[in-house]
C-alpha cells in the first residue's frame, strides 16, 4: 500500500490484533509517526505508523461503497 496520500484512510475500519472490536482511524500524526485509533465508549489508542500496517498489526477493512 502506498502512503503518500494519508488523508484516504482516516474514517476507515481497522482491525487491530489482540482487540475485540474494530475501531476507526481518527488521526495521522506523521511528524510523531503514530496513528490513532479510536474505540467504543471514546477509547482511542495510538500505534507506530506505517510499520503497524506493514506488520500486519492493523488491518485495513475498507469500505467499498465509498
Amino acid at each position: 500500500m502506498s502512503w503518500g496520500n494519508e488523508s484516504r484512510i482516516i474514517g476507515e475500519k481497522v482491525s487491530v490484533v489482540g482487540e475485540k472490536e474494530i475501531g476507526v482511524i481518527t488521526r495521522i500524526d506523521a511528524d510523531r509517526r503514530l496513528v490513532y485509533v479510536l474505540f467504543k465508549r471514546m477509547r482511542e489508542v495510538a500505534y507506530p505508523y506505517p510499520e503497524a500496517f506493514e506488520q500486519n498489526y492493523l488491518i485495513l477493512k475498507l469500505n467499498a461503497n465509498k
